[in-house]
């Protein structure tokens, strides 16, 4: 079984690799955009969002930009369907790199072809729109790309895509969306409905740094070749723990012999 051990072993590594390069986005989005380290010696301004850098411009994201939208499935659902076009749920928006691919649902290739809206394209923001118990929200995002998880894809009614056509500003927005400032504005909005959500107006009412930063635009020339890394880790785990999962049952029943993966 050494085959399916060493499997194992790399999608570990692969894992491992992924939270040490997020880590690294995330400390010097901290050290920029929180600390404001390379501002230090400069003049500070009072804003929404505290004493920021005056050099820092801000902007409300209705101001910036943008397309904000969702996908839609079928009236009826889409429980019945076993394969065609995956269909992205709240449920897979659970930061990078984390799909679970049990849970995937499928729309059609004729339905997809008939959607206007809710098509990934890659390096969008993800952002979980609606779900859970009354009073109780907790927002959370991803990015998707490189052909993770899927080659094609489209989000159901309960994901928002928010895409600046920028992949740097979009990276950047992945973990701005992430600081305290956001989570709690985003919980606290979305817990006042009796069907825990967010609307557009929540999203672009968000106060941001502009992308017009020159400080903006380098944190997303530094993070994106992170970001891409992390989706291709990601895909070749992917397609690893699909190699193992079809050989454990024939070598478990006899069917291979362990010699002949080492031929």
């Amino acid at each position: 079984m050494n085959i399916l051990s060493s499997l194992d072993d790399k999608i570990e590594l692969n894992r491992r690799i992924n939270e040490n390069l997020e880590a690294q986005a995330q400390a010097l989005f901290k050290s920029w955009f929180v600390d404001f380290e390379p501002f230090r010696d400069g003049e500070f301004v009072e804003s929404e969002l505290g004493m920021i850098p005056k050099g820092l411009k801000t902007k409300y994201i209705s101001d910036v930009p943008h397309s904000l939208e969702t996908g839609r499935r079928p009236k009826g659902g889409v429980g019945e369907i076993s394969f065609g076009v995956p269909s992205v749920g709240a449920e897979h928006v659970k930061g990078m790199g984390n799909y679970d691919y049990s849970k995937t649902k499928y729309i059609t290739e004729e339905y997809a072809a008939s959607l206007k809206t809710g098509k990934v394209k890659g390096y969008e923001l993800l952002i979980y729109k609606d779900g859970g118990k009354p009073g109780y929200f907790i927002p959370n995002y991803s990015i998707f790309g490189e052909g993770y998880p899927f080659e094609e894809c489209y989000l159901n009614e309960h994901v928002f895509k928010l895409d600046f056509d920028n992949r740097g500003f979009n990276a950047f927005c992945y973990f701005y969306f992430r600081t305290d400032y956001i989570m709690n504005y985003l919980n606290a909005q979305g817990g006042k409905a009796a069907i825990p959500g967010i609307n557009k107006q929540d999203i672009e009412n968000i106060l941001i740094f502009s992308p017009d930063n020159d400080y903006i635009q380098r944190f997303g020339s530094f993070v994106l070749p992170l970001i891409k890394q992390i989706l291709f880790n990601c895909k070749e785990s992917r397609r690893l723990a699909t190699l193992r999962d079809t050989l454990l049952p024939r070598l478990m029943s006899g069917e291979l012999k362990v010699n002949e993966l080492n031929n």
